[in-house]
C-alpha cells in the first residue's frame, strides 16, 4: 500500500484505523484497512483543518 500511497500512515488514536493525503494535502481519508480481508471502509473524508479537529477529539477520547 506504501508503494501505492506514499502519504499512508497509521491515526494513532484508533488501532488499524489509516490515514491517507488525498489531492496535495487539502484532503485526508482516514479509513480502518483490514489488509487480510482486502477491505477499506473509509471513516472520515476531511480537509486538512477538520483533521487537526479529529485529531484532538480522538486524542481526548483516547485518555
Amino acid at each position: 500500500m506504501k508503494a501505492m500511497f506514499p502519504s499512508l500512515d497509521n491515526f494513532k488514536y484508533v488501532d488499524k484505523w489509516w490515514v491517507v493525503d488525498i489531492g496535495g494535502n487539502n484532503l485526508r481519508l482516514i479509513a480502518f484497512i483490514d489488509f487480510e480481508k482486502q477491505r477499506l471502509f473509509t471513516k472520515h473524508l476531511v480537509t486538512h483543518v477538520m483533521y487537526n479537529t479529529l485529531c484532538k477529539k480522538y486524542a481526548q477520547e483516547k485518555r
